[in-house]
């Protein structure tokens, strides 16, 4: 089949995240933040079928000098027709100061034997930081024609940072996981092996020396070889072993040795120095200025670089306006975290700290975020998402504050709405970590308590019911008897957005006004506006809308709602559960439903002409999501051939809400 080769854009992200994780088994995993940056960067190459369909993509880093591969992967059944090789050429053409293409690839994979096929040149090869050390071969692509400097070039113009470890990180590498270790074992990922180098100094043997185990110390000493030996100045390590002595401890040997360690890292080349000894950190200023030598956790590095390298996925998810707002913690935020603010009852800091650290450390598998209102950090969430359309929450807490409840229940509802729009089908609370408060919101939005977590689908697709049961066996098959029970109306909340084919109820278009829109419904228009909607309405899970009384023969739940935006924007933005409707004179609805708060007496006040006693009517509806793509106007009268009403509340036919809800919700593979 014929294929074409073009640069991608983030239209492209699912179709690139299914294919890669197809083949995560060779290629290594990616966070979708990681590849929705390249795509932004302009830095993903395609290969597509007439159909439109991803054959194969080449995923790179573009620096001055050169091109870094970072994933080259064709679908199975387009293999051995020529796209690796095409699109290797697309990017070869795309040069302009770029001399040399680089890529490291481990020497057991079947992609090994074809980069020679490529023209490649295998210039030198390291053993991979994970634990299994598996050989990775580096291979070069010179660009630039009858220059081979620059491709022997490639092998030394390595611009990974040097950084030395002190012996705690060293032996942290061999010894189990463990909350302590892991953090260390971080800087073993594969993803950071262009990034950095990691040194010792020789006086990690005498650590190593200090040990009555002769096993432990000879394999402590041969492990010790594997890594490169900083050079030092000795008169320059004198002057600095004495500068420090004024500053630290040296009780004992150990402090004596860190002493050492520092000062001769100090006289090198090398810049940082990375250690888990507390008592280190926290002179890590007073280090600098004696030493001009960084000295940081492993934790603290691996963020720094993250932040550096995938600055696109450190910027604010906007939730209202400039005063709301996700963010992904940056290592600046530990130094003033308020993490007394967040323990469980009878929870140690520390230990807290200890679990928090562990989850940052790992910043290309879990994203650590902060809900923002200002510059106070209200609520915290540690998220994973899976290869199997799956996002695991392992930490979910809140401050407390006055709106403690309601932040308490956005941070339930607005992950299961980052799922949706993400196209992942289960979100899934681990209890280990959660707040017990979150518990009765977790269950009020759909979520089933099931072994050691709280479960909830969400299917932002139309499906009959035996889909829908075959989908949750498949995801989550402990949880299937939960289910199987449900009457129609109740499968389809449980899973909401869902469109359940043949749940016999009624679909209605309902247009409001923008500015209305934006406190209810249309979180996008909330998101882009300089002050937002309402926070206190657009963050609930079930809100009120007020209208004249029209069309209330015609309104009439259970229902399914699909919101239009009228004025400038004409589209439908969301789509909701209509639970009631309530017609009664406006200051009684005022009294009862003021708790939702969108509306001022003056707005009741307007809307009755001053007659407080005249029936107005109230919406009241639950369970909204954001389409994925607004629906324009133009789109709607495409689908409703026999026209459409916006001017007031209409009802529509299965059929067309279901195509709208398509619409809304495209790429549902």
């Amino acid at each position: 089949m014929k294929t074409t080769i073009s640069k991608l854009t983030t239209a492209d992200l699912d179709a690139i995240d299914d294919l890669m994780k197809q083949n995560s088994h060779t290629l290594g995993f990616l966070t979708r933040e990681t590849i929705r940056s390249h795509l932004e960067k302009e830095c993903v190459l395609g290969a597509k079928t007439g159909n439109d369909e991803l054959a194969g993509y080449l995923l790179y880093a573009a620096y001055p000098e050169r091109f870094r591969l970072v994933h080259l992967c064709v679908r199975e059944d387009f293999r051995s027709q020529g796209i690796a090789k095409r699109l290797l050429e697309k990017l070869k053409n795309s040069a302009t100061t770029q001399k040399v293409i680089k890529l490291h690839c481990r020497r057991d994979f079947p992609a090994h034997k074809m980069w020679e096929k490529l023209y490649f040149v295998p210039l030198g090869e390291k053993a991979s930081r994970s634990t299994t050390g598996h050989l990775l071969t580096l291979w070069c692509l010179t660009l630039a024609p009858n220059d081979q400097l620059s491709l022997f070039q490639a092998k030394t113009s390595d611009d990974a940072l040097d950084v030395v470890i002190d012996a705690q990180v060293f032996f942290d590498f061999y010894e189990p996981d463990s909350d302590k270790t892991k953090p260390s074992k971080a800087l073993l990922a594969d993803f950071l092996v262009d990034s950095l180098n990691l040194c010792i100094t020789e006086e990690l043997f005498n650590e190593i020396n200090r040990s009555n185990d002769a096993k432990r110390r000879q394999a402590s000493q041969q492990r010790a070889y594997e890594f490169p030996k900083v050079e030092h100045n000795p008169q320059s390590a004198e002057h600095f072993q004495a500068v420090l002595k004024k500053l630290l401890p040296s009780d004992n040997e150990a402090q004596q040795s860190d002493i050492r360690q520092l000062a001769k890292t100090a006289a090198s080349d090398a810049e940082i120095f990375i250690t888990r000894d507390q008592s280190l950190l926290k002179k890590s200023k007073e280090i600098s200025n004696l030493t001009n030598l960084q000295v940081f956790s492993p934790t603290y590095l691996i963020r720094h670089l993250h932040e550096l390298s995938e600055r696109q996925s450190y910027v604010p998810t906007r939730i209202s306006g400039i005063a709301l707002e996700w963010r992904r913690l940056i290592v600046d935020d530990l130094a003033s975290f308020r993490f007394e603010s967040f323990l469980n009852q009878n929870e140690r800091k520390g230990k807290f700290r200890e679990k928090l650290e562990l989850f940052l450390a790992s910043p290309d598998r879990y994203e650590c975020e902060g809900l923002r209102l200002g510059n106070e950090i209200v609520a915290i969430r540690v998220l994973e998402s899976g290869i199997d359309k799956t996002t695991t929450v392992h930490l979910g807490r809140v401050a407390p504050s006055a709106d403690r409840s309601l932040f308490e229940c956005f941070l339930v509802t607005d992950t299961v709405g980052k799922a949706v729009k993400e196209n992942r089908y289960l979100v899934k609370f681990e209890k280990a970590l959660l707040a017990p408060s979150l518990t009765p919101n977790l269950l009020k939005t759909g979520f089933i308590e099931c072994n050691e977590s709280f479960v909830r689908f969400c299917f932002a697709r139309c499906l009959d019911r035996q889909q829908v049961s075959s989908m949750i066996a498949e995801l989550c098959p402990e949880s299937i008897s939960n289910y199987q029970n449900m009457s129609n109306p109740e499968l389809e909340r449980c899973c909401s957005p869902l469109g359940l084919e043949g749940a016999h109820q009624k679909y209605f278009l309902i247009p409001v006004r923008p500015g209305y829109a934006m406190s209810l419904v249309d979180t996008h228009g909330a998101a882009n506006d300089l002050f937002g909607g309402k926070t206190s309405v657009l963050l609930r899970w079930d809100n009120v809308y007020y209208r004249k009384k029209t069309h209330h023969n015609v309104l009439q739940p259970p229902a399914r709602i699909l919101w239009y935006v009228s004025g400038s924007q004409k589209q439908i933005v969301a789509v909701s559960y209509l639970d009631s409707v309530e017609i009664g004179a406006a200051n009684a609805l005022f009294k009862k439903f003021k708790k939702f708060g969108i509306l001022e007496w003056r707005d009741f006040d307007q809307m009755c002409k001053g007659n407080p006693s005249k029936e107005l009517m109230a919406l009241q509806f639950s369970h909204t999501f954001p389409f994925r793509e607004p629906v324009s106007l133009e789109a709607m009268r495409t689908v409703c051939k026999k026209g459409i009403v916006v001017q007031g509340p209409s009802r529509i036919p299965p059929k067309t809400f279901y195509k709208l809800f398509q619409l809304g919700y495209p790429d549902q593979s």
